[in-house]
């Protein structure tokens, strides 16, 4: 083989092996949005201070409004015990820098001492700021019980 094929060969595995690291920015949202949940779970106050933007805001389905840190209290100060997210039917759009995200959640949760366990539907909007995605924006709702 020439030197010249061999070059073209190994930048075509190179330009394969970026794509595949980098594939774009819905997987790049997904991504923020399950590091958010990793965080959760762990009860990570940094990790998930990281995920989220400065002007966070929270319509949650009991109807409070938290904001960034009263929702990184909520989460790692032990009012609620979250051990399992698990998110389902997640629809992912992004506008430039912004992201809207449907979906919903299966949790498995503990507040005030009681085991909780809810099916939620969200809407979460994500901004991109200074190369990473960041939560602005979260609503969810209970779902309603099957009939």
């Amino acid at each position: 083989m020439t030197a010249r094929i061999v070059r073209s060969m190994v930048g075509g595995v190179l330009l394969v092996a970026a794509a595949a690291v980098h594939a774009g920015p819905k997987e790049d949202v997904d991504a923020a949005e399950e590091a958010r949940y990793a965080a959760m779970v762990a009860g990570d106050a940094d990790g998930l201070a990281k995920t989220l933007a400065d002007e966070f805001v929270y319509h949650q389905p009991t109807g409070a409004v938290q904001d960034k840190p009263g929702y990184i209290r909520q989460v790692t100060g032990g009012a609620v015990k979250l051990f399992k997210a698990e998110r389902y039917d997640v629809r992912i759009n992004v506008y430039g820098d912004t992201a809207a995200v449907t979906g919903s959640t299966l949790v498995d949760a503990e507040m005030g001492g009681k085991p909780l366990r809810m099916d939620l539907r969200y809407l979460n909007v994500w901004v991109k700021r200074d190369g990473r995605w960041q939560l602005a924006a979260r609503q969810s709702a209970v779902k309603p019980a099957p009939k």
